[in-house]
């Protein structure tokens, strides 16, 4: 294992974090305040405050937040694949863009404005830069 991936795990989190990451990531209590949250979690709102101050709680909260959508990905895809089959455009557009078979056109327009400078060529006003030198 590289040093970088093992730098994530390494946080040990202490009691309070621990039973603060319980809580975060329980669905459950997503809609919480941070005064719910650290009540339930049985900590004071310092430690809510300085456990996310540190870069390795956060790493911690974001893997452990991953692995809750990770569980819930199978019946949300299964309901888009079960919608998409009954014919609906919406969900069926979304299992493929997910698949890479579709992908919506974009257009993109701009008016820009351009100056062109003629910096090439000699001090005629005319635009005739042929000159001849019988030296």
């Amino acid at each position: 294992m590289n040093e970088h991936l093992q730098n994530l795990t390494d946080y040990e989190p202490t009691e309070k974090e621990r039973n603060l990451l319980e809580v975060l990531v329980n669905p459950e209590y997503r809609m919480k305040s941070i005064t719910d949250v650290c009540k339930l979690a049985k900590c004071s709102r310092p430690v809510y405050y300085e456990a996310f101050s540190k870069p390795g709680f956060v790493r911690l909260y974001e893997q452990r937040s991953r692995e809750v959508v990770k569980q819930a990905l199978g019946p949300v895809l299964n309901t888009f694949v079960r919608e998409a089959l009954r014919g609906s455009f919406q969900h069926g557009k979304v299992i493929l863009e997910m698949a890479g078979v579709y992908t919506d056109n974009v257009n993109i327009s701009a008016n820009i404005g351009v100056q062109i400078i003629d910096d090439i060529g000699g001090g005629d006003d005319d635009g005739d830069d042929s000159s001849t030198d019988t030296g």
